[in-house]
């Protein structure tokens, strides 16, 4: 229904604002160029990459730790000898070697919820990049269609300053023939001038809007900005019969701040039980081997165990099996462990306080779209009933049984109802944009 009354209706204002031969932006290519452009998308793009490189470092934590160390000392003075670990009184070369490796075997399972919890934070990022990209498609949206609010009152204006004119030349041929009082044309001058001013003022605002629209994509100033003044209606069926239960339950499974608030209690849930973990035995398995070169290791001539022989001679080996049990942290865990419930607790009250401000918005939103439906119905109703009495009203003026005063009335008249009537359309495309992007959690109309 809406379609085809908007198609019919509408449409046909902007008409004139289609320039052959030049490129023309729908609104899912301006809202497409605004994400592509927009600094506060790619700001949100680069945290979504740096909480990416947490989470899987999150993973990689779970691997054994490997490190190689080498240590080369000069000894004067009284040392240790490390081939006999007694006490001497010479200068010597002391070079050592070693590779550890550890592994957790257990540590309260705090490094499996550590990956949880940055799994469901790389997902609230992601979100949050969702979040952003539809401020910056609504923000687009508001605009575009404030353009073609623009674009047809200018329209409009045209045409209502065409008729003035044409009307002023038809009665400047009547007045020099005398058929027309001078004040008429007096009367009609009047009006064209006013008018005038307000095609003047319609196209200063149509700039004006087109400028705001240019800023929301963060698009060029000085290159031109056609847009696509066809706006299809995105539903072809009706949706009367939409409950706001019905709308409430499909935009809580596809709108991005509610799976946020979700993804961040369950990320705050992963953080207690870090902190309670941490109150665990931590067992870890280790082993390493090390080796030792230095000139106080002689051979039986006192010539110095040549470098490739101590390598070999003195390597070493050990394996081990640890546990570590916290006795005492300064009350650092229970302090951690607190701030974490309560944060948990926050998480919950964000959610519940997301989960109002949509089930209100979806009720806003139904009625806010079938009030807009209802005021459109009202406006094509009056726009029939206005152009009927400007046509008896022309008809009344070239036979002089109104005076041009009552004229222009009427005509005043149907120059409101075409303007209600693009902005009733246009508030009813809007709104229904909006409840079907409630419904997929889409602002694209493809």
């Amino acid at each position: 229904m809406i379609r085809n009354i908007f198609i019919g209706g509408i449409c046909l204002l902007f008409s004139a604002g289609i320039l052959n031969g030049q490129s023309i932006w729908d609104i899912d290519r301006c809202i497409q160029y605004a994400w592509d452009n927009n600094l506060s998308v790619r700001t949100q793009e680069l945290g979504v990459r740096i909480q990416k490189t947490d989470y899987l470092q999150a993973n990689n934590d779970l691997l054994p730790s490997l490190s190689a160390q080498s240590y080369l000392n000069q000894n004067y003075g009284r040392s240790i000898d490390p081939s006999t670990n007694t006490y001497i009184d010479v200068q010597f070369l002391n070079n050592s070697y070693g590779v550890y490796a550890a592994v957790d075997i257990f540590s309260g399972f705090m490094k499996i919820n550590a990956i949880a919890m940055e799994k469901y934070n790389y997902q609230v990022e992601k979100d949050k990049l969702q979040q952003v990209k539809n401020d910056v498609a609504f923000s687009v949206i508001n605009t575009y269609f404030d353009v073609l609010l623009k674009e047809g009152l200018s329209s409009i204006a045209r045409e209502n300053f065409q008729l003035s004119r044409d009307q002023f030349d038809y009665t400047s041929k009547l007045v020099k023939v005398g058929r027309k009082a001078g004040t008429d044309l007096l009367e009609i001058e009047a009006n064209l001038a006013t008018d005038s001013f307000l095609l003047v003022q319609a196209h200063h605002l149509l700039e004006q809007a087109s400028l705001d629209l240019k800023y929301q994509m963060n698009y060029p100033l000085g290159d031109s900005l056609d847009i696509d003044t066809v706006i299809f209606s995105l539903f072809s069926q009706t949706m009367d019969t939409l409950s706001m239960a019905e709308l409430f339950g499909l935009a809580s499974e596809t709108l991005p701040n509610m799976k946020m608030v979700e993804n961040q209690v369950i990320a705050a849930k992963k953080a207690v039980n870090i902190s309670q973990g941490s109150f665990s035995p931590r067992i870890g398995f280790y082993a390493g081997w090390n080796t030792a070169y230095a000139t106080t290791l002689k051979d039986a001539n006192n010539q110095v165990i040549p470098f490739q022989d101590q390598f070999s001679n003195n390597g070493s080996e050990y394996l081990s099996l640890g546990i570590e049990i916290p006795l005492f942290t300064k009350l650092s865990k229970y302090t951690k462990l607190s701030k974490t419930k309560l944060q948990y607790q926050q998480a919950k009250v964000q959610y519940d306080d997301e989960s109002y401000k949509l089930l209100m918005g979806v009720e806003r939103s139904l009625t806010d779209w079938r009030s807009a439906r209802a005021e459109y119905a009202s406006a094509q109703k009056q726009l029939i009933q206005s152009e009927k009495a400007f046509e008896a009203a022309q008809k009344k003026l070239e036979k002089g049984l109104i005076n041009i005063i009552e004229f222009y009335i009427q005509k005043n008249k149907v120059f409101r109802a075409k303007t209600e009537i693009l902005r009733t359309g246009l508030q009813v495309l809007l709104k229904e944009r909006y409840i079907r992007f409630l419904m997929t959690g889409s602002l694209l109309g493809k």
